[in-house]
This record gives C-alpha cells, sequence and structure tokens, in this order.
C-alpha cells in the first residue's frame, strides 16, 4: 500500500473516530440537559429554601442586635420604658401582658399554646406563656395592635417602635338611627310605670346586627324581673339588665303580650345579653359615638308633662321639642337614638343658651311628638348623666351553660375601704365542660381587674393557688363577659371556682353584690350561692355568711360533646 492510499485509510479512520466522538458528546449533551431538565425544579426549589432560611437568619441575627443595643416604643408620641420589651427572632415587638393593660388599657385571656382574647377578638398566636403571671406572658403587639386599635410602625434605621391610635370617625352633626336601620313603631305603656322596660327592650332591638328586627316582650321583663315591684310601679335599667344578664330574656312580645295581665315563666331568650356599658358621667360626644357603633343608648330625663296629651312649659309639641331646666329628679326613661348639633333653640318653649338637641324615642304611642319621637336639648339637666347601651347582644348558643346566683344582679357593693378587692365563685359542673366565660360588673370607670380559676376545688385553702387567665381594663362602668381560651376542663359532678382581683378608681366597694337590700330586693335568694371575698387573695370569707349576700360573678361553659362534634 502506497502512501497514499495508507493517508486516504488514516483519514477515514480518523473521519469515523471524529463521528463516534461527534455522537457521544451529543448524547451526553443530551443526558446532560435532560438531567438539568429534570432536576431543575429541585434545584430552584432548594434555592428557595436556601434563600428563605438566608433571610430568617438574618432577621433573626437582627432582632439580636436590636435588643442588644436597644430599641425605643412610643405610645401616641410619649416614649415608654420598654425595660421588659424585646423583639422576636421575626422582628415582632413582645411585651409583657401586664403592660398591655398598664399602658394600652388592653383586656387579654391566654390560653396554654399562645392563643390569646384580645380585647374579645380571638388571635391564635399572640402570646408566649413563660409562667402564668401577667409579667411572664409575653404579647405580641405586631399581631394584637389591630385587635387594640393601635397602628404599629417599626423604623429599622432609627431602631424606633411606635403605636398610635387608629383615628376615630368624625362624628356627624346630625344623625338620625331610622334612617340606617328599621325600628319597630313607638308603643304605648298607657296607665303602667313600665317606660323602664320600654325603654330597655326598645334599646335592646335597636343594637340587633344587619337587618333582623325583632319585637321583644315587655310583659315578660316586668313580670319575670324577679324584682318585687307591681307594674303600675316604676323601675330602672338596672332591673332591666339582672334579667337579661341571668338569661330569663328576652323573648318576643308574640309570645307574651303587652298589657294582658298574663305572662309564661317557662319562655326561654331569644338572644343572649353579655355585655352593657354605664355612661354616668354628662360626656355627649361619648353618647353619640355609642349610637353611632351600636344603637340607642337608653338614658333617664324628668318629664313635667305624664302623657300625650298633657302640656307644660317645658314641651313644645308644634315642634316636638322638651327642655326641662330644674332640678327635680329623672322619673321617665327614654331611648337616645341621634342628634342634630344645629337643632335650634328657639324650637323649644323656653330657650336653652346653644342650639342643639338629642333624638329620643318615648313608648307614649304615636300619638306623641313626632310619630312617638321627639327632641331634648342638649342642656336638659338630667338627660345623658345617667345611660345604659347594650353592646354585646349574642345568639343562644354562644354558651351552653350559664352558673350563677345574682338572679337580681347588682344591687349593692362590697369592699375594704379599698379601691382593690379579690372575690370568688365556686360552682358544681352539670357535665364533662370547658369553662369558657366570665362576667361581672365595673361598679364605676376605669376598673382593671385580674382573673383566674381553680377547676379542681376542694375547699377555701384551694383559693390560695388560682390558675391566671389573664387581665384587663374596663374605661366605663357596666356588665362585662371575659372570654376564655379553651384550656380548662370541667368534669360532671366536680366543683370549680372562678376568682376575680378587681381594682376601681375612687371606689372603697368595688364588688358588686346581691342581697335582700328593701322590699324590692326581698326576693334574693342567698341560698344558691358560694362566695368568697378576700384583701389579698390569701384569707377568705363567706360573702353568704359573713356578708348576707350573693357575689355577681358568673361563668360560662360550653359542652365537651357539642365541642368535638
Amino acid at each position: 500500500m502506497n502512501l497514499w492510499d495508507r493517508a486516504l485509510r488514516n483519514e477515514k479512520n480518523r473521519r469515523i473516530k471524529l463521528k463516534h466522538v461527534r455522537r457521544y458528546f451529543l448524547l451526553l449533551a443530551i443526558i446532560c440537559v435532560t438531567g438539568v431538565m429534570l432536576t431543575r425544579p429541585q434545584v430552584r426549589h432548594l434555592a428557595g429554601q436556601a434563600s428563605e432560611s438566608l433571610q430568617s437568619y438574618y432577621v433573626s441575627a437582627r432582632a439580636d442586635a436590636v435588643n442588644e443595643k436597644g430599641f425605643t416604643l412610643s405610645y401616641n408620641g410619649t416614649l415608654l420604658d420598654i425595660e421588659n420589651m424585646r423583639m422576636s427572632s421575626g422582628m415582632n415587638l413582645l411585651i409583657p401582658l401586664s403592660d398591655a393593660v398598664r399602658y394600652f388599657g388592653a383586656s387579654v385571656t391566654v390560653g396554654e399554646k399562645g392563643e390569646c382574647f384580645v380585647q374579645g377578638q380571638y388571635l391564635e398566636n399572640a402570646a408566649f406563656v413563660d409562667e402564668r403571671m401577667p409579667e411572664r406572658i409575653m404579647i405580641d403587639m405586631t399581631a394584637a395592635a389591630p385587635a387594640m386599635g393601635l397602628e404599629y410602625r417599626w423604623d429599622d434605621g432609627a431602631r424606633a417602635a411606635s403605636l398610635d391610635v387608629q383615628q376615630n370617625q368624625e362624628l356627624p352633626g346630625y344623625f338620625d338611627l331610622r334612617e340606617t336601620r328599621a325600628l319597630n313603631r313607638v308603643e304605648n305603656q298607657g296607665t303602667f310605670g313600665t317606660c323602664w322596660a320600654f325603654a330597655s327592650t326598645a334599646a335592646l332591638e335597636t343594637v340587633l346586627s344587619g337587618d333582623e328586627t325583632l319585637d321583644f316582650s315587655v310583659d315578660h321583663m316586668t313580670m319575670n324581673s324577679g324584682f318585687n315591684i307591681g307594674p303600675a310601679e316604676g323601675g330602672d335599667y338596672n332591673m332591666a339588665l339582672a334579667y337579661l344578664a341571668s338569661w330569663r330574656g328576652p323573648v318576643l312580645e308574640e309570645n307574651d303580650p303587652y298589657g294582658d295581665g298574663m305572662t309564661d315563666g317557662s319562655l326561654t331568650a331569644v338572644k343572649h345579653l353579655q355585655e352593657a356599658r354605664f355612661l354616668d358621667e354628662r360626656n355627649l360626644e361619648q353618647i353619640k359615638a355609642m349610637i353611632l357603633r351600636y344603637g340607642g343608648v337608653e338614658s333617664s330625663l324628668y318629664m313635667s308633662i305624664e302623657n300625650a296629651w298633657d302640656s307644660s312649659e317645658d314641651y313644645a309639641p308644634g315642634t316636638a321639642s322638651y327642655y326641662y331646666a330644674g332640678g327635680e329628679k329623672p322619673n321617665h326613661d327614654v331611648v337616645i337614638v341621634g342628634w342634630d348639633d344645629d337643632y335650634s333653640r328657639e324650637n323649644f318653649s323656653h330657650a336653652p343658651e346653644n342650639n342643639g338637641a338629642f333624638l329620643c324615642r318615648n313608648s307614649w304611642g304615636e300619638e306623641f311628638g313626632d310619630d312617638g319621637y321627639f327632641y331634648v336639648s342638649y342642656e336638659d339637666s338630667n338627660l345623658g348623666n345617667n345611660s345604659v347601651i347594650y353592646t354585646r347582644l349574642d345568639e343562644t348558643d354562644n354558651y351552653d351553660g350559664i352558673y350563677q346566683s345574682d338572679l337580681l344582679g347588682w344591687v349593692g357593693t362590697l369592699g375594704y375601704k379599698e379601691p382593690s378587692a379579690w372575690f370568688s365563685n365556686v360552682y358544681t359542673a352539670e357535665a364533662d365542660e370547658i369553662l369558657k366565660a366570665v362576667s361581672f360588673y365595673a361598679v364605676d370607670d376605669h376598673t382593671t381587674w385580674e382573673l383566674y380559676a381553680v377547676p379542681d376545688y376542694s375547699g377555701m385553702e384551694s383559693l390560695a393557688q388560682p390558675v391566671y387567665l389573664g387581665s384587663g381594663y374596663f374605661e366605663n362602668g357596666g356588665y362585662y363577659t371575659v372570654d376564655i381560651p379553651e384550656m380548662l376542663s370541667l368534669s360532671a359532678g366536680s366543683r370549680f371556682a372562678v376568682m376575680v382581683r378587681i381594682t376601681t378608681e375612687n371606689s372603697e366597694r368595688p364588688i358588686a353584690i346581691e342581697y335582700p337590700a328593701s322590699d324590692l330586693t326581698a326576693g334574693a335568694d342567698l341560698s344558691d350561692g358560694e362566695g368568697y371575698i378576700s384583701y389579698d387573695g390569701n384569707q377568705w370569707m363567706s360573702a353568704e355568711t359573713e356578708y348576707g349576700c350573693n357575689l355577681c360573678l358568673k361563668a360560662f361553659t360550653v359542652n365537651k360533646e357539642s365541642l368535638y362534634e
């Protein structure tokens, strides 16, 4: 074979080898690309996980740095003491529960796993429980701020946190509740002294949610109140509140009509009242805000006329306007459902100094005033001085059981001539239940409280070791229900205690009690309760034996079977 042929053969072999090499690399490229495509989602996922982990690391490191170097916290522009506060690993502001109450007037109850109620709103993971003590439970303010009506901000550069009250809606100069929701026609109390019950049921009807309209029975309230009073005699909103808070009512008017002299004591409530606030000071702006937020405000005034056809110098029938400037005490209850800041002073028979009046619903039928409504001057001697508004009306499935011994509600007060006192009621569980709420009265404005329970009560000595549930603040006096995250299990037949440490500013007797104070409350039954009061939470005395009273402290439960169905 000559050199040329050898060269051609070598070239042919080289090309064949090169072809195989190209095929090999092509196949390898296909395999690699396929591998990349198949593994790409995993690579991206792993990269995402790594990124999240890295970000979490940096956030945690930043929180450590902030806690080490310090930060500031302001509330409405005022700097607060942050000694016991810190940032969580996620850069959320954590403050002690006691500070949440002290600085922001919050009400907080806490469960075992971080769940809590903040201002009655359930939050699943907003608390960190080290020990069940108010200063050892940390609240996540980043999560809880909206429930407290606060806006939280963090300035990373300045290492400054701020909490500011969310701006409330500006009150309009004119408002008429009849223009925003359907109200029942105004009824006539006739010759009976039942204005208190008409006002209470009408006020309750105005706070119904949505488009719901119900007509509540006045007869059932007056004839099943438990107070020793006839229909011709007068009453007050405390009597109505006791009837409603004990779940004896309200019932529907169609099931117990007014004025027939009969009642059906077997009827059950169609709603459950759980909260009512007292507006004792003459705070016109607060009354307006409550009407705008909730509904009608029940209040008292002195009426110098007795019916739709009566007359006096205080009432101008042509303009349905009333203004009393004397010193007589209130003798009539109405419902405030609106206002007009520009209502002319000239509309009154004798003019007040300024314009402005409340729109009120009466109980003298549609023949009186403007279809049963009339205007009362802002300067009236009595209207707005003592008022109540029903701020929480639940459906009847809110709880399964109610434990109580104060069917006549708040009759008097008890204490140690100090703003603070402890009180506790003991009950026997009727089924396998979960303690879900506790209710009690704040006898005046600016009340703080701590809530405890003894799930296995074995005698007065066991009151010394209660379980802490939460703390809070009530701006207004009133009747309040405090919800509790699910944590306290009760066995049928076991005894349990609920306990409150209460502090009411400027009060020497902060505990509301029921007792036979007069003929009116002679029906108070002291045999149905087991209550104890204490000066310091260590030494206790029997309310029934030592003081002849029942404590106004109720407990609410749900059955375990219904809870886990």
